[in-house]
């Protein structure tokens, strides 16, 4: 009787385990949509900023910070925090973006550190252009990431369900 409870009890431990990490999976790909949305809406926001305001990129960063649609942008603070300890804003931007991509992918991170080599160096139309082509690429990968979400999400999380439900058979 003991141990058919045990083993009830640890078959079910097995299915919660691997339906958990299909869904964590599965979850890792949405939060990559979520930052790509925001790192867009962060370029668009910086860009209005940047045209109206003519402040230096530190600034414009610091003030992006205080926005909560932005708050999943967890590099802006660091940058900010960088930048009010004397770091310049090209090795502040670039230093947080690769330090804090969150679940953005290596090469959304790459991406966004390309600011670091324009914003407050160059002309603001060069800058204006710069951040403009910089938000298409991420828009691109924005759509790849919402495409592999779409299809892979579901996966995942069958995938974790039916491979617990495998070992769970085979240990029966």
């Amino acid at each position: 009787m003991m141990q058919t409870l045990l083993k009830a009890g640890g078959m079910v431990l097995i299915l919660f385990c691997t339906t958990s990490i299909g869904m964590a999976l599965a979850r890792e790909l949405s939060r990559r949509v979520e930052q790509l949305e925001t790192a867009v809406t962060m370029l668009d926001a910086f860009e209005g900023e940047l045209s109206y305001s003519l402040s230096p990129p530190d600034e414009i960063a610091g003030r992006l910070e205080q926005r909560d649609s932005l708050s999943d942008a967890a590099y802006l603070p660091l940058c900010s925090s960088l930048c009010r300890q004397g770091v310049p804003f090209p090795e502040a931007w670039k230093q947080a973006v690769t330090h804090q991509p969150g679940s953005l992918s290596g090469e959304d991170a790459g991406i966004l550190a390309e600011l670091s080599d324009t914003l407050g160096q160059f002309d603001l139309e060069t800058q204006l252009s710069q951040i403009r082509n910089i938000r298409s690429r991420l828009q691109l990968q924005l759509d790849g990431a919402r495409v592999r979400c779409q299809g892979y999400a579901r996966l995942y999380r069958t995938m974790g369900l039916l491979s617990g439900a495998f070992l769970v058979i085979i240990l029966i």
